[in-house]
């Protein structure tokens, strides 16, 4: 290993971190390891090296190891548990509802706020509808963490204080939403004549979508599909092409399910569906303008004249949803993009 240490700091950021991906996904977990830590040498001020070690120690049974990485990680970053890249690494790092709606502080709409009740969520439903009086409806497609970077009901209460209808969709078959969502139907057909269905019972005349991380491709996707007024994509992976793939390694497995047989290769291919769609539908997509990763994947849709890009500058990592509530942005953006009334 010393000597791979040793060869590691020739190489970029960007090579290492491939082959530590590359690593981990042909399964050698001691080769991956040794590179996330020599990431962390490389660039000692940045957090995301020491919690893909301790997700890896954690991943391979070695729990005294990752215990002891995670004290020696929050000792150096005590605000990590704030930060949803990292808790995305590390799951039980994210913080309850309260630490949360603190952190939030006035953008989170307050209980006199809301025109209806928040849904509520027993962490395992794909589909879960939260019904309002407008006559518009928002579909959110969560991310491989199933929430929205924080827990749904507490992401509700944007869109009950809008009185907006909602639906919650969770991806448990980790494909994307492109071979549907399992509760509604067998395929991504099956999946949007469901959801038109449960559209018209809501009354709703007018539909929008949203899409945290893995979620952003769906919500465009589907977006598309349902004709939706409104996109909006955090953090939002985007490009799904083969050279996206080898460029972004942080959820391989998942890359190369997608990029396999069973989607349609016009079905992924985001940029020319919607420049077909001639701009009945708006896409806005948020991301970290110091994210390498997820501003590869928005240049991926530059130039296309439905689509709005919004880099969040001084962002380094996945995080863009959280920014902008934790900035008092997103209670003001959902009232711009959905409108207050019908």
């Amino acid at each position: 290993m010393a000597s791979q240490t040793a060869g590691s700091h020739q190489m970029t950021t960007q090579q290492l971190l491939k082959v530590a991906q590359t690593a981990e996904t042909a399964g050698d977990m001691d080769r991956a390891l040794g590179f996330f830590r020599a990431l962390g040498e490389i660039e000692p001020n940045n957090p995301r090296w020491a919690f893909e070690a301790i997700r890896l120690l954690r991943k391979t049974d070695r729990h005294g190891e990752a215990k002891e990485g995670m004290a020696a990680a929050l000792r150096k970053w005590p605000r990590a548990a704030s930060r949803p890249e990292l808790t995305a690494l590390v799951p039980e790092l994210a913080p309850d509802e309260k630490s949360i709606r603190s952190a939030l502080r006035e953008d989170c709409p307050p209980d006199e706020a809301l025109k209806r009740a928040p849904i509520e969520d027993d962490g395992h439903s794909d589909c879960i509808v939260g019904r309002g009086g407008r006559k518009a409806a928002v579909l959110i497609f969560t991310g491989l963490a199933d929430r929205m970077t924080m827990p749904l009901p507490l992401f509700d209460r944007y869109l009950a204080e809008l009185d907006l209808s909602a639906i919650y969709l969770r991806d448990t078959k980790r494909i994307g939403y492109f071979n549907g969502v399992a509760s509604l139907g067998d395929d991504y057909d099956p999946t949007i004549i469901r959801l038109k269905e449960l559209l018209v019972d809501l009354g709703a005349m007018t539909v929008h979508t949203i899409g945290n991380s893995a979620g952003g491709m769906a919500a465009v996707s589907y977006g598309l599909d349902l004709k939706a007024k409104t996109v909006l994509g955090f953090s939002a992976p985007v490009a799904l092409t083969r050279a996206a793939a080898d460029l972004d390694r942080r959820t391989a497995v998942f890359a190369e399910r997608i990029l396999g047989p069973t989607v349609p290769e016009a079905r992924r291919d985001l940029r020319s569906r919607a420049l077909a769609s001639r701009g009945s539908t708006q896409i806005h997509l948020y991301y970290g303008a110091d994210m390498p990763e997820d501003r590869y994947h928005a240049a991926a849709m530059e130039n296309v004249p439905c689509v709005t890009l919004h880099p969040i500058s001084g962002l380094a990592g996945h995080g863009a949803l959280f920014r902008m509530a934790e900035n008092h942005g997103l209670r003001k953006l959902f009232a711009e993009m959905f409108g207050e009334t019908d």
